[in-house]
């Protein structure tokens, strides 16, 4: 008797213990489409990849299940700080109807990685449909060269400082290199740092000393900078004019 009830309690606690799981899976598990009438709104991926600092294009179909012509208002809703390129258009469907439309993204540098949802709401009087889909922001570096000041002129044998903006526009730290992989002839130059530690959407300015000889060339001269960390690269072309 005793251990037919000790049998019993073990199957009770699994089940317990399933029944737990369960629920928190549907706790936890996106709801990628709601309807409170004849009308269906599908993303038509529901789970999508990108990286920090790019643009992610999502596919909705909106479906009209009714047996009359039906105008809908779009609303898109994005996360906090994502830009939403384009506003959405009102659509009229015809009966069992439907209609594809695009909505594109920007997820901003330096977006932490994890899951975040897209949401697109239809609306047609009282009734209404919502479709989500996710976007999963990966790990990734991102680096991005620019030049943090417009000033390029410098004068035969005098020296000029190029001050370059580097960025990590990834969710990841990253230990960057700087090289000038190019250069003119009859032309003297050096960087002031060549390899710094940037957070996540932090951005470093790195000094560029260029010097044209006396005997260089009246002409521009052309410089190839590069910044490269484990597995991220940008490259910068800089034009320093010449002037007598």
């Amino acid at each position: 008797m005793t251990k037919r009830l000790l049998v019993r309690a073990i199957i009770l606690i699994g089940i317990l213990i399933a029944a737990g799981a369960l629920w928190a899976w549907k706790r936890s598990s996106v709801q990628y489409e709601e309807s409170t009438g004849p009308l269906r709104l599908s993303p038509v991926n529901r789970v999508l990849e990108s990286d920090p600092d790019d643009f992610v294009t999502v596919v909705f179909t909106l479906h009209n299940l009714s047996d009359q012509e039906r105008s809908y208002e779009l609303y898109a809703e994005a996360p906090t700080g994502w830009e939403l390129l384009d506003a959405l258009q009102n659509v009229t469907l015809g009966p069992h109807a439907q209609e594809e439309f695009f909505v594109t993204v920007q997820i901003p540098p330096a977006t932490p990685p994890g899951r975040y949802s897209l949401t697109v709401r239809a609306q047609s009087g009282s009734l209404f449909a919502v479709g989500r889909s996710e976007i999963v922001v990966r790990a990734r570096e991102r680096l991005r060269l620019a030049l943090a000041s417009p000033d390029l002129i410098v004068h035969p044998n005098a020296e000029k400082i190029v001050p370059l903006t580097v960025a990590n526009r990834g969710n990841v730290s990253v230990r960057v290199s700087i090289a000038v992989t190019a250069a003119p002839r009859e032309w003297q130059f050096r960087l002031r740092e060549r390899a710094l530690t940037l957070a996540p959407g932090e951005s470093k300015v790195v000094e560029l000393m260029v010097k044209p000889l006396a005997k260089a060339e009246l002409a521009p001269g052309q410089f190839t900078v590069q910044a490269t960390s484990p597995s991220a690269q940008d490259e910068l072309s800089v034009t320093v004019v010449l002037s007598p």
